[in-house]
């Protein structure tokens, strides 16, 4: 990266997650929180959440209150697309098919806490996406099922390969884990569409005229390498503190500074050493009349507080 944190970008940066839903919910207040308290005194850096019209009218107003002191603007989710069945996990790509201001946004899954700035994420070329690799072959390792992916869109097997995160951290075809996605707002491409949309059309089409096995709840992981190769988009391959997986690591002592933990359940978040500041941080953000509420939500969640 060329800059550093602390440097002002010229371009408004997106931050965006998901809390369509309770539980999503939840865990968001401590994601926005993380945000803002990472990016304070950014001007150049916009907070999203998004929540279908469904849920909307059921977002609590301890959610609409720590959003509106974090500086999150909440929307509605654009209409869901013709999935070949449900796919709760879309809802990212329908996400991120929104317009917002700015040059790139960086999609986050909703169980994660941000550590230090993403601001560096601005810095990357205009062409490039970027996100860290997956932790293990959860899809495709076994037969031809890569080969025939590629072939759907008349593309051949990629000859790079990458090193995926936790267990042997084999050499693997292009392969993400997509919680954590940095991308272009822009069109990069003849056809005036931005990564967003190719990424979209490009899930919508394998899932309904790809006859293979186990799409999900893969889909997005599956389509984000095929969209790169489809529309020549360049990769910018992350290292893992950008999304550091917490779940099940023998020594939690020696979790490293990171700009992004990704904890997928309760229990792993509370044994990063970054934990007790992040939560102190979210106590401060939000408002004092909520706290018994979000104390009763936290605590059911899943958190010993």
């Amino acid at each position: 990266m060329r800059r550093t944190s602390h440097e002002m970008s010229t371009e408004t940066l997106s931050i965006f997650f998901v809390a369509d839903g309770v539980r999503l919910e939840w865990q968001s207040w401590l994601l926005a929180s993380s945000l803002a308290c990472a990016h304070d005194g950014r001007g150049d850096v916009r907070l999203y959440a998004y929540a279908s019209e469904g849920y909307l009218p059921e977002v609590h107003a301890a959610t609409r209150d720590l959003y509106e002191v974090c500086g999150v603007e909440l929307r509605p989710l654009p209409d869901t697309p013709n999935w070949r069945g449900d796919y709760p996990h879309g809802n990212k790509l329908v996400a991120a098919s929104d317009r917002r201001d700015g040059a790139r946004a960086i999609f986050l899954d909703t169980d994660m806490v941000c550590a230090k700035p993403l601001t560096p994420m601005a810095d990357l070329p205009a062409d490039t996406v970027a996100a860290a690799p997956e932790g293990l072959p959860t899809w495709g390792k076994e037969n031809d099922r890569w080969e025939r992916a590629y072939a759907h869109f008349g593309l051949p097997l990629p000859k790079e390969r990458l090193r995926l995160l936790r267990g042997r951290k084999l050499e693997y075809l292009p392969y993400f884990n997509a919680g954590f996605v940095c991308f272009p707002e822009r069109p990069m491409t003849h056809d005036g569409k931005r990564f967003a949309d190719h990424w979209l059309e490009t899930a919508l089409d394998f899932d309904h005229n790809c006859a293979i096995g186990n799409k999900r709840p893969w889909l997005d992981q599956i389509t984000l390498p095929l969209t790169l190769a489809r529309f020549g988009y360049a990769t910018e391959v992350l290292g893992e503190t950008w999304n550091y997986s917490l779940t099940r690591r023998k020594d939690y002592s020696q979790t490293p500074d990171v700009e992004i933990l990704h904890y997928h359940r309760a229990a792993f978040l509370e044994q990063a050493p970054q934990w007790p500041a992040i939560l102190e941080d979210f106590w401060a953000r939000m408002p004092k009349h909520h706290h018994d509420h979000a104390h009763a939500c936290l605590t059911e969640m899943g958190l010993t507080l």
